[in-house]
């Protein structure tokens, strides 16, 4: 009986992993993304409040900003930190609320296999992008409307 048990868990595990896309296995968690009124303020906030340092500014013009920041007392320390670090970014409309939950932002092997597994899962499909960094990105959404934002590194 134990072994027809063992069995039994055997094959459904199986058959778990064979419904689990491919590429999904290759799926991380690369950064949180929070909005915020001023960047600026935001990042001291968390450097003061959780012991963060930034670590880069992809985007930093007069109008939007992006302050990448990561546990870690100074700079060298949060860039060779291991944890998922957070990026801050300018709120377009100032006097929106923030959102339900900051992007969730995922590193995908495969673009278009990502967007087309959103959709067959239920959430909104989003338009692939180039960004100045030479990323490929999109937006897509859960079921709840909660904003996920995929990237693909270039190549």
């Amino acid at each position: 009986m134990k072994k027809l048990a063992a069995v039994a868990a055997g094959l459904a595990l199986g058959a778990a992993a064979l419904a689990t896309p491919v590429f999904a296995q290759t799926i991380q968690v690369r950064s949180i993304r929070v909005l915020a009124a001023d960047p600026e303020a935001a990042a001291k906030f968390y450097e003061k409040a959780f012991g963060m340092s930034e670590t880069r500014r992809p985007v930093d013009t007069a109008t939007f900003k992006e302050i990448v920041i990561n546990t870690g007392a100074t700079p060298a320390a949060a860039k060779a930190a291991k944890s998922t670090p957070i990026v801050i970014a300018t709120k377009r409309d100032k006097a929106a609320p923030p959102p339900s939950m900051a992007a969730l932002i995922l590193d995908v092997p495969d673009m278009d296999k990502a967007i087309a597994a959103v959709v067959a899962a239920g959430g909104k499909g989003g338009k692939a992008n180039k960004s100045g960094e030479g990323l490929t990105y999109a937006m897509v959404a859960d079921p709840d409307g909660n904003p996920i934002e995929l990237l693909l590194a270039a190549k």
